[in-house]
């Protein structure tokens, strides 16, 4: 990580801070929404899976962020740990793209919740988000 540009990383967290903090709302609300809603379709425990995934995952992205945030900070008083700033770093990107995919996968099983056919429907464009998502960031090359 010693070969990154500090003030790119500074924007890189920043910005995913905010994402991640607001979709990692989003995600335990959807959360919380299904876990009073008690139906005896499986696909009830498949969203309060994915939804609790995607709810931890942003919220290791923020944390991660706000330290790498901290530890990269020109003032900060300490020397700089680069072996702490790459697992910060890491941590933030791999939290933000597990729960990103993992908000979609509940996204995309909560139309199996109304009909056979608005599953269909969520499904596919939960799958069209997850490739977009995943061609148009670093994790898609």
């Amino acid at each position: 990580m010693s070969d990154a540009n500090p003030s790119f990383m500074i924007a890189v967290a920043e910005q995913l801070s905010f994402v991640s903090a607001f979709l990692g709302g989003f995600s335990a609300t959807i959360l919380f929404t299904i876990l009073v809603f008690s139906s005896p379709k499986k696909s009830v425990s498949w969203i309060v899976v994915s939804s609790a995934i995607a709810a931890c995952s942003l919220l290791i992205a923020v944390i991660a962020s706000w330290r790498l945030l901290i530890l990269l900070h020109p003032e900060f008083p300490l020397e700089l740990n680069n072996s702490m700033v790459g697992i910060l770093w890491r941590s933030m990107l791999l939290g933000y793209g597990l729960g990103f995919l993992s908000l979609l996968v509940s996204i995309g099983l909560s139309g199996w919740l109304r009909s056979s056919r608005a599953g269909i429907t969520t499904s596919g464009i939960a799958f069209v988000a997850m490739v977009f998502f995943i061609l148009a960031t670093p994790f898609g090359g």
